[in-house]
């Protein structure tokens, strides 16, 4: 069972939402920062300011679960599963358990987050209007107007893993038709951005005459070392699907036969260039008598005797993967990707098994590293 990514909040047409610890000490700092501020602007006493600036990191979550919404409920229309939404340290995330299939779709769900925030500093500038010109409510609106204004723009920034890198990679996928090339291209952008966050951090006081304050290097470097974490988790997955593309698993692929796994009919399926693949009663793989074992095993008087099953003789396969034959490169991919399978299992049309591919000889073509 999977851990929980942090309390509980209720589900969403049907996706989960949590609230990780780490947003607590997002809400501690606004709430540090933003009593002050509260308390010079409308004269208050301490506590009243402070609770006023706990109000205002509410009101930031609500901003931050709405962006996620908008992605969960958008990827759900389209027909793309999402498995969670979370609001953590930095602000969010909508987790999917597959990715988008065309260009389009991709860019969809990534921009209605931003413009879920855009929306929401619209709605509290009309609101402004019809509130007086001082006081709590005021005070509120006119924060969650810019806050919402300004994640709008900072996550549509060109670069992963900012929402507008997402929208980037979707053009240069749709122009190229190539994946990893609008993966690759968004990741480098993501590190330009990541510097041009740091250089703002730094060179934005100077250009006023001032120092750059401890908390704006700090919050700056820790933004700019997350965007640049994120890009260059981004370009390796384009280097990866750039490896994908260019995969042939029939390369890749060792001959194989299927036997049962409880008789000793793997005796007969045993010829010196395949492996045997032993097989359920569901028909299912569950491990391997790789050709050379079986040759050392049936070579000698020596050898297991008349009888002996092949669950006595195999390597256990767990966690197994199976991929038909005429599988893509991206395929492969995902059925490798995050696991700790160390041999695919190939497969005819009619699902017999017809080869073995290992893994780690697939990596090493995927990584371009022999």
């Amino acid at each position: 069972m999977s851990r929980r990514p942090g309390i509980p909040l209720g589900r969403i047409a049907g996706v989960p939402v949590f609230l990780a610890p780490s947003w607590f000490a997002v809400a501690a700092v606004v709430v540090l920062v933003f009593g002050p501020q509260v308390q010079g602007s409308l004269g208050s006493g301490a506590v009243e300011s402070y609770l006023v600036a706990a109000a205002y990191s509410v009101l930031l979550l609500v901003s931050v679960l709405v962006h996620e919404f908008a992605h969960a409920l958008t990827a759900r229309a389209l027909g793309l599963p999402v498995e969670q939404v979370v609001a953590n340290l930095w602000g969010g995330h909508t987790q999917f358990t597959d990715e988008a299939p065309t260009p389009a779709r991709s860019a969809l769900v990534a921009v209605v987050g931003p413009l879920s925030n855009a929306a929401l500093a619209g709605l509290g500038a009309l609101a402004l209007a019809a509130v007086p010109s001082h006081g709590v409510t005021r005070l509120l609106l006119v924060a969650l107007v810019f806050s919402n204004a300004f994640v709008a723009a900072f996550n549509l920034a060109p670069g992963l893993p900012l929402d507008g890198g997402r929208v980037v990679e979707s053009l240069v996928w749709a122009v190229t038709g190539r994946r990893w090339a609008g993966t690759l291209a968004a990741g480098w952008c993501g590190r330009v951005v990541a510097v041009g966050v740091l250089a703002w951090a730094v060179l934005l006081p100077l250009s006023r005459g001032q120092s750059p304050s401890t908390f704006t290097l700090v919050w700056g470097a820790m933004i700019a070392l997350l965007l640049w974490q994120g890009a260059t988790s981004a370009i390796a997955v384009g280097r990866l699907r750039r490896g994908a593309a260019r995969l042939h698993l029939a390369q890749h692929v060792e001959p194989a036969r299927g036997a049962p796994a409880w008789d000793d009919a793997w005796r007969a399926s045993t010829t010196p260039d395949a492996h045997v693949v032993a097989l359920d009663a569901a028909g299912q793989p569950v491990g391997i008598l790789l050709k050379e074992d079986a040759r050392r095993l049936l070579a000698g008087p020596g050898g297991p005797p008349a009888g002996t099953a092949l669950t006595a003789v195999m390597t256990v396969l767990d966690p197994v993967a199976v991929v038909p034959a005429w599988a893509s490169g991206e395929d492969v991919l995902h059925a490798v990707a995050g696991s700790a399978v160390r041999m695919l299992v190939v497969v005819d049309e009619h699902g017999a098994v017809v080869g073995v591919a290992d893994v780690g000889g697939i990596a090493a073509a995927l990584t371009g590293h022999p």
